[in-house]
C-alpha cells in the first residue's frame, strides 16, 4: 500500500478499534466483575443498618413521617419501595417486574439481596422493626455510567460499531487534513523536476505556523532560488554564444585570408585552427538553439511528420559514417507513424540519440534501432528505442545525461566529439512535443534510449508548438 491517505486513515482506524475494544473488554470481562463485587460488598455493609432505620421510622412515625423521610432520596433520582409485614407496598406502588423476584427472596433471609439490570440496579433487604414485625426495602437505583460498563455483550457489541463508524469519520477527515497538503507539495515538486520552475505551492499546504506550512514556505524559497539560477544561467549562455558569434565569424575570416597567403609549411596547423573553429560554431549554434527551444523565443510550425521516413532516412546516414568505425545501424522494427510536430526539431531529436549510440557503440556491433506504435492508458502512442553496445552509463547518472554538458567521464570523454548537447536538445525537443524521453542500461550491456510520443489522430489541430507556456 503506497497511499499515505489510506495509511494515516487504517491506522488511525485499528487504533481507535484497538481503544474501543480494549474498554469494552476490561468493561465485560474485568469492570463488571469487580464493580459488581464491590458494590454488593458494600450493599452487605450499609443496606441493613438503612433498612432498620426505616422500620424504626415507620412503626414510630407511621406512613406520612416515613415519607417526609425518604423524600430527599426521591430527590437524588433514586426511587424506593418499602413493604410492610403482609407484603403490600406501603405508599401503594408497583415494584419492577426485574425486581420481584429478590424481593421474595428477601422475604425468605436477612441477607441483602442484589439483582441488575441494563440501566438499573435494584436492592432488597428484610428488616425487623422494634416490634419484631419484618419488613421488605426495595432500592431502585438509576446509574447511567454503570449501565456502560455493566451492559449486555449485544449493546457493547453496538456501541463500540457506533464508536468505529464516528472514528471512521474523524480518521478520513484527519487523514485527508494531513495527506493534502503532502499530495499539493508533492505535486510542485514533481512540476519542478519536470522542468515548470513557475511551481509554487503558496498557502495550499497551510495558512498557520505549524510544520507543513514552514516546509511549503521553504518549498516556495527553494524553487524561487533555483528558477533565479535556472534563469540567470540561460541568460548568461545566451548572451555569451550571440557574443561569440561575432569574433568567431571574423577569426574565420582571418583564417581564410591566412590561409590564402599562407606558405604551405604551416597549412597543417591553420587547418586545425579552422577544424577547432568549426566546433565551436556548432557549440555556439546548438546552444543558441536549445536556449530558444527552452525560452519559447520561437514558434516552431506543426504538421503531419511520417516517422517511418524520418528514422530510416536517419538511420541509413549515421550507418554510412559509422562503418567508417567499424560499426552500423540496424532498424529492427519500422511502423507506419504519423505525429503532429516541427520535422527539423524531431530530425535532431532522433539523429543525436542514434549518433551518440554510434558513437559510444563497440567495434563490430549494429545500433539497434525500431519505431512501432503502443498503446498506453487507452491513448496510441509512438515508441523509439536506440540500443547501442557500449560500456552503458551508471545508473546514478542515466537521468543526468539529458542535462545540457553533463557527461560521464568513463563513457563520454571529449575525445569523441561531442559538446554534452546533443542528449539535451533531444529531451527539450521531445518536450516540445507532448513526449518523454528515458535511458537504462540494458542486462546485456549498452544503453537504450527510448522516445515516447503521442501519436497524431485525425482530429488533432495544427497549432504553433510553443503556443503553450514554456519554462523560461
Amino acid at each position: 500500500m503506497r497511499s499515505l491517505y489510506m495509511k494515516i486513515f487504517l491506522w488511525f482506524l485499528v487504533a481507535i478499534g484497538l481503544v474501543g475494544g480494549t474498554l469494552m473488554f476490561f468493561a465485560l470481562e474485568i469492570e463488571s466483575d469487580f464493580a459488581r463485587a464491590s458494590i454488593e460488598q458494600n450493599d452487605l455493609t450499609l443496606t441493613p443498618p438503612f433498612a432498620e432505620r426505616w422500620a424504626m421510622v415507620f412503626e414510630q412515625k407511621g406512613r406520612a413521617g416515613l415519607s417526609d423521610y425518604i423524600g430527599h432520596a426521591r430527590d437524588k433520582g433514586n426511587h424506593t419501595y418499602f413493604f410492610g409485614p403482609d407484603g403490600r407496598e406501603v405508599f401503594n406502588q408497583t415494584p419492577p417486574v426485574e425486581a420481584q423476584s429478590i424481593v421474595q427472596k428477601a422475604m425468605q433471609t436477612d441477607r441483602t439481596q442484589n439483582a441488575w439490570a441494563t440501566t438499573h440496579r435494584y436492592i432488597a433487604q428484610r428488616a425487623a422493626g422494634p416490634s419484631g414485625k419484618n419488613y421488605i426495602l426495595l432500592i431502585d437505583l438509576r446509574s447511567p455510567f454503570g449501565a456502560v460498563f455493566l451492559a449486555r455483550p449485544q449493546i457493547q457489541a453496538f456501541r463500540l460499531i457506533i464508536v468505529l463508524l464516528i472514528g471512521a469519520l474523524v480518521c478520513l477527515w484527519l487523514a485527508k487534513y494531513i495527506t493534502d497538503p503532502v499530495a499539493r507539495l508533492r505535486s510542485a515538486a514533481h512540476q519542478l523536476a519536470a522542468g515548470n520552475l513557475h511551481s509554487r505551492v503558496g498557502n495550499a499546504v497551510g495558512h498557520g505556523n505549524d510544520e507543513l506550512a514552514d516546509l511549503g514556505h521553504d518549498f516556495d524559497r527553494k524553487a524561487e532560488r533555483i528558477e533565479s539560477m535556472m534563469v540567470s544561467q540561460k541568460r548568461l549562455i545566451t548572451s555569451v554564444s550571440h557574443e561569440l558569434r561575432s569574433p568567431l565569424a571574423r577569426l574565420a575570416v582571418a583564417l581564410d585570408l591566412a590561409y590564402q597567403d599562407s606558405d604551405p609549411s604551416i597549412r597543417a596547423y591553420l587547418d586545425r585552427i579552422g577544424l577547432e573553429t568549426n566546433h565551436l560554431n556548432d557549440l555556439i549554434r546548438n546552444l543558441l538553439n536549445l536556449a530558444r527551444m527552452e525560452s519559447g523565443s520561437e514558434l516552431f510550425s506543426q504538421a503531419p511528420v511520417e516517422l517511418e521516413s524520418l528514422v530510416s532516412e536517419i538511420a541509413k546516414d549515421v550507418d554510412f559514417e559509422a562503418r567508417s568505425r567499424g560499426c552500423g545501424v540496424r532498424v529492427t522494427k519500422l511502423e507506419p507513424c504519423v505525429i503532429l510536430g516541427a520535422r527539423d526539431l524531431l530530425h535532431s531529436a532522433i539523429e543525436n540519440i542514434i549518433r551518440n549510440g554510434a558513437a559510444y557503440s563497440k567495434p563490430g556491433t549494429e545500433i539497434e534501432v525500431s519505431l512501432e506504435r503502443v498503446k498506453e492508458g487507452g491513448e496510441d502512442r509512438v515508441l523509439i528505442r536506440v540500443r547501442d553496445f557500449g560500456e552503458g552509463v551508471p545508473n546514478d547518472a542515466l537521468s543526468l545525461i539529458f542535462q545540457p554538458f553533463y557527461r560521464v567521464a568513463d563513457a563520454r570523454e571529449r575525445a569523441s566529439g561531442g559538446f554534452g548537447l546533443g542528449l539535451s536538445i533531444t529531451a527539450e525537443a521531445v518536450r516540445l512535443h507532448n513526449g518523454q524521453v528515458r535511458a537504462e542500461n540494458c542486462p546485456g550491456g549498452g544503453l537504450r534510449v527510448e522516445v515516447n510520443l503521442p501519436l497524431h489522430t485525425a482530429t488533432a489541430q495544427s497549432q504553433p508548438l510553443l503556443d503553450k507556456e514554456l519554462v523560461g
